[in-house]
């Protein structure tokens, strides 16, 4: 990985380390896609996803997102078993399996908010963009066999800078602090 890339990506997770309460091991929300094209480009994700995030990490699953690698066929058995070794995240989408988009957002977002810390790697663009709206949501996708975190999406500098103003002025409300 790139010198400077490498430093951006370290200020971005030490920033979501102390905002957002963020910790290791990072819990990294893959989707079928992402799988699917690192075994195209021979990658070992988990190792990519590690140098990413420049920490340990716990990479997870849903069941709908197996299901879509499931269904396509034949070409994808290797990326099969690497997202069997992953942890399976419930989804309770088993009756009737969702789309990965629909299934990845409803695990993410929880009243607006990305309330279990869930780092999300996926190659689909409209994920991505919708994740863009949910404060502190860390997003990672593959480039020509390159592994790209985005930068922080304008919601998540907004709430950075809400709770910064909010420790502040509670450091100024304090009786104690003046004197």
């Amino acid at each position: 990985m790139r010198q400077k890339r490498s430093k951006s990506y370290r200020k971005q997770m030490a920033t979501y380390n102390m905002a957002f309460g963020f910790r290791q091991p990072y819990q990294i929300l893959v989707d079928g896609d992402i799988i699917y094209d690192a075994t195209k480009y021979k990658m070992n994700l988990e190792k990519a996803l590690e140098s990413v995030v420049q920490g340990k990490i716990k990479p997870m699953i849903t069941q709908c997102c197996i299901k879509s690698l499931y269904d396509r066929g034949e070409d994808a058995k290797e990326a099969i078993a690497l997202a069997k070794t992953f942890e399976r995240r419930r989804c309770n989408h088993l009756e009737t399996p969702l789309s990965q988009a629909a299934c990845l957002n409803g695990v993410v977002n929880v009243k607006g908010k990305n309330k279990h810390r869930y780092v999300v790697a996926t190659q689909d663009h409209r994920v991505r963009s919708e994740f863009r709206s949910i404060a502190a949501t860390p997003l990672i996708y593959i480039n020509r066999s390159v592994i790209i975190m985005e930068p922080m999406s304008p919601a998540t500098e907004a709430a950075k800078k809400r709770l910064e103003l909010e420790k502040l002025s509670a450091g100024l409300n304090n009786p104690r602090s003046r004197g």
